[in-house]
């Protein structure tokens, strides 16, 4: 594999090797979230790398009726028409794999399938590697927005993709797929939240550089629309100040787990609460830490439209 710079720098160019200043910055940012996470990423053509995709996929979704998130068979097709598979290497060992494809022309933008990360290396920079990754592929072919969808219960991936990455809730999303008999979702319902990540946007840059200024349920002022109670079961208290905080479950997986019924409690909660301010054109602003969503009920006649959060920030 060649090294993270010289991935981004031959694959990241305009036609006749112009590098505009976002685009310029970034690669910049993609160098420096691979040389941190300590990985090589590139896109995936060969079959014996699929096939490393496919495996990674297998054992951190780990199917139970043999169904895999995405076949490599797929992943060849996909690859060779132009669309994204990409991999995240160290010392040669594939650690994290992503697929994306285009979505509708008019849209002009990317969709991201599937990321995983092998559960032994998580927590080291690599999902961030992989995404920036991704973001300069993007904007290389004139894309401006990548969308995916995730579970609106995982606290850390709300908090990475709002947080970290700068993108947004725009559609919560009832049970989008059937249910999913996996390790991960344990054949629950399978809501999702729909996400616009504006890359070429400076304000995604400033996020991604850490120096976004990312508001707090403490400086809106905002209320509990759903909180913990004692019990940890979700809390539902109606509230009408215009920002509100909806909470997640700590770890969502575990609970699946050890107390189902809990975790059902969760999901309609969510969905009441989170999916309820959407639906009536309410923005995510910013999520915590700790997985906290933290909604502006009334953004005001530039969102009556339709707007994601970002344009807060």
């Amino acid at each position: 594999m060649t090294s993270p710079n010289n991935v981004q720098r031959q694959s990241v160019r305009l036609a006749g090797g112009v590098v505009p200043s976002r685009m310029r910055h970034a690669i910049s940012q993609a160098e420096h979230a691979a040389l941190l996470a300590g990985v090589t990423v590139d896109t995936v053509t060969g079959h014996a790398e699929l096939e490393q995709v496919f495996g990674l996929f297998e054992k951190v979704w780990q199917p139970e009726n043999g169904n895999p998130p995405v076949h490599r068979d797929m992943m060849k097709a996909l690859s060779h028409s132009g669309n994204y598979v990409a991999g995240a290497f160290r010392g040669g060992d594939l650690i994290g794999g992503s697929v994306a494809f285009f979505e509708e022309p008019q849209h002009r933008s990317l969709h991201s399938h599937i990321t995983g990360i092998l559960p032994t290396v998580q927590n080291g920079h690599i999902g961030l590697a992989l995404k920036l990754f991704q973001r300069a592929w993007a904007l290389e072919r004139g894309i401006l927005h990548v969308r995916w969808t995730f579970d609106p219960l995982v606290a850390r991936n709300a908090y990475f993709n709002v947080s970290k990455l700068g993108a947004f809730p725009i559609e919560y999303l009832p049970r989008f797929y059937a249910p999913m008999n996996d390790s991960l979702n344990g054949g629950a319902d399978s809501d999702r939240l729909l996400i616009d990540w504006a890359i070429g946007s400076s304000k995604v840059s400033d996020v991604v550089s850490g120096v976004g200024k990312i508001p707090t349920p403490e400086s809106l002022g905002a209320s509990e629309l759903l909180s913990v109670s004692a019990a940890g079961l979700p809390l539902l208290t109606p509230t009408e100040n215009r920002f509100v905080t909806v909470a997640t479950p700590n770890d969502v997986y575990a609970l699946r787990k050890s107390d189902p019924a809990a975790a059902n409690d969760w999901r309609l909660a969510v969905r009441e609460a989170l999916g309820g301010v959407l639906a009536e054109n309410g923005v995510v602003v910013a999520v915590t830490r700790t997985g906290k969503y933290v909604l502006d009920r009334a953004p005001g006649a530039e969102c009556a439209s339709g707007c994601v959060g970002m344009e807060r920030l």
